[in-house]
């Protein structure tokens, strides 16, 4: 019997999986773009090291900084004027025939003033003069000095005499009327603080200057008992003086102070200033 013979067998066909290797590719399709977005312009990503606070944001100077009272206030915006004072066109007849050399000497005389170097200023003008004393300027500007050292008697001599050389020098009244009332002397202040007002050739009710003034006038004749809240002397209807502080820019509305919260729940308020509205007739 012939034996049969077979053919040998196909290997079956086996189904690859390609799973593995498309996740592959995708991942590394990823990585490939992202290398190449970080190159395109604008899109990289640069490590750079913090900058300490000091460095990145200067310090802001504390309150105790700030001026204390409203007339503190009113005293030290007489010293932050501008650097160029021009002389009004109205006191053409006190012209000061050396105009140039007496700018450079009050320039460098109100620096000393904003530095506190009031001893200073004081001796440096006195040594200049010769060459300043036909200047208004040069007598408001040694005010400022003598009443930056606390002689606010001396100061409203120098003061009055700025304003005698020009009537229409109107930082002159403002500081006659700071200077009386350092004195004490009420009346004097709110007609100096009135002149102020009325020479203004632009009084502008937003500049801090006018506001301050009118918000003085306000104050002093309520001192007095003058004024719509004369009796009271100066405090509103539904206030104590406890409740109340003041910035020296004028009065407006009542507004609660974060942080006063009472058990009982009630809390403390404060008058904030608005210059835009007209809060009292000076």
């Amino acid at each position: 019997m012939t034996p049969k013979t077979y053919a040998p067998a196909k290997p079956r066909a086996t189904k690859r999986d390609y799973r593995l290797a498309a996740l592959l590719a995708v991942t590394a399709g990823t990585v490939v773009l992202g290398y190449l977005v970080s190159l395109m312009p604008g899109r990289g990503v640069t490590a750079t090291s913090a900058a300490p606070p000091s460095a990145a944001s200067p310090a802001k100077p504390g309150l105790s900084a700030l001026p204390a009272t409203p007339a503190e206030a009113r005293r030290a915006a007489a010293e932050e004027d501008p650097e160029t004072e021009e002389l009004p066109v109205s006191s053409s007849k006190a012209t000061d025939p050396k105009a140039e050399e007496t700018k450079k000497i009050l320039k460098e005389t109100r620096e000393k003033i904003r530095a506190k170097r009031y001893d200073e200023a004081i001796a440096f003008l006195h040594a200049a003069r010769e060459q300043v004393q036909h200047d208004p300027r040069s007598y408001m500007t040694m005010a400022r000095a003598l009443e930056g050292k606390g002689d606010y008697s001396t100061a409203r001599d120098f003061y009055a005499a700025a304003v005698d050389k020009d009537p229409y020098l109107a930082d002159a009244y403002f500081g006659f009327a700071t200077a009386s009332e350092a004195l004490g002397d009420l009346e004097a202040a709110i007609g100096g603080m009135r002149n102020f007002l009325h020479v203004q050739p632009k009084p502008d009710p937003e500049r801090l200057k006018i506001a301050q003034a009118r918000s003085a006038i306000w104050e002093w004749e309520s001192k007095l008992g003058r004024g719509a809240w004369g009796p009271t002397k100066g405090i509103p209807p539904g206030f104590t003086a406890e409740e109340l502080k003041r910035d020296g820019r004028g009065v407006g509305i009542k507004m609660p102070i974060p942080g006063t919260e009472q058990p009982d729940g009630s809390r403390k308020y404060e008058i904030k200033h608005q210059d835009k509205f007209k809060l009292f007739k000076p």
